[in-house]
């Protein structure tokens, strides 16, 4: 009997570890019932609870060096590493800034910078942490949010095309040529698409877009003309995409005042991952898209 009882406790460790066997590294933004906090989660399930010095509105984490970039309630960006923070110093004067994205070329970064404090007219700047100098990367006579990169050459960032009198807010995936300087648009559904993820190694991009009334997750394969295809069909609210390379992605899926993060793929299936806490809410799930 205690032969019995130490087989089966050794099969059940070796079935929960299983659980976690194929679940790549993420972070988050999760609330703890008093503040969001950032959130990191490794293969095994376990997290790991990343204290600021500010309650911290958007992030970004690198996954190779573990630093977070982030934007505090004071609105100013800062950047953590390890057990030290520092300011990011930015012309901040009228402006504001946003949305903090870590570039997969070493010590660049990309953030929004709101005009005059607004939404309605934005621009995306880089930043050189080491320098501190900053360029202007994407500017158009519109609203752009969400900077990263599809690629060495390629920016991939969002265009709020409709933002007056139309009577709803429009806002379309775009790409921008590093060499040619050359912007196209990407996804044309006449929607709110959001929150788009593209692994450097892969050729889908994932976004949420309200398209069908509902926020789900969306792909469009950027080596052919096909439309964008909605992938996450279910009557949650799936947002916050992170590619993962060979078609595959995490997302946030809410629903019955549960949040659940997802593992899909582009042919419409989903699993849910496992961590070794729930939280009230997340948002802003990160994952490595650079390996």
């Amino acid at each position: 009997m205690i032969k019995l009882k130490s087989l089966l406790f050794s099969f059940l460790s070796i079935f929960s570890l299983s659980i976690y066997a194929e679940q790549p590294e993420l972070a988050f933004l999760g609330y703890d019932q008093n503040d969001w906090i950032v959130v990191t989660a490794q293969a095994d399930g376990r997290v790991v609870e990343i204290q600021l010095k500010q309650e911290p509105h958007t992030f970004d984490y690198d996954f190779k060096t573990g630093q977070i970039l982030y934007i505090g309630s004071d609105g100013k960006l800062y950047l953590k590493h390890k057990n030290s923070e520092k300011e990011i110093q930015l012309p901040y004067g009228k402006n504001g800034y946003t949305q903090p994205n870590f570039s997969c070329k070493t010590d660049l970064v990309y953030i929004v910078e709101l005009i005059d404090g607004k939404s309605n007219k934005t621009r995306i700047m880089s930043i050189d942490l080491n320098s501190q100098k900053i360029n202007s990367v994407i500017e158009q006579n519109s609203s752009q949010f969400e900077p990263s990169e599809l690629n060495n050459s390629t920016f991939l960032f969002t265009n709020l095309i409709c933002n007056k009198g139309c009577g709803k807010l429009i806002q379309e995936l775009w790409q921008k040529s590093q060499i040619t300087g050359l912007s196209e648009q990407i996804t044309l559904l006449n929607a709110f698409s959001n929150n788009p993820s593209s692994h450097i190694n892969d050729n889908w991009v994932f976004f949420s877009s309200d398209k069908n009334n509902n926020y789900h997750i969306w792909g469009k394969d950027l080596k052919n003309t096909e439309k964008a295809v909605q992938l996450t069909f279910s009557d949650n609210t799936d947002t916050f995409p992170g590619a993962i390379g060979n078609g595959q992605f995490l997302y946030v899926s809410q629903g019955s005042g549960k949040y659940v993060i997802k593992k899909g793929n582009i042919n419409g299936k989903s699993t849910d991952l496992k961590l070794s806490k729930n939280y009230k809410s997340i948002r802003q799930l990160k994952v490595n898209t650079c390996e």
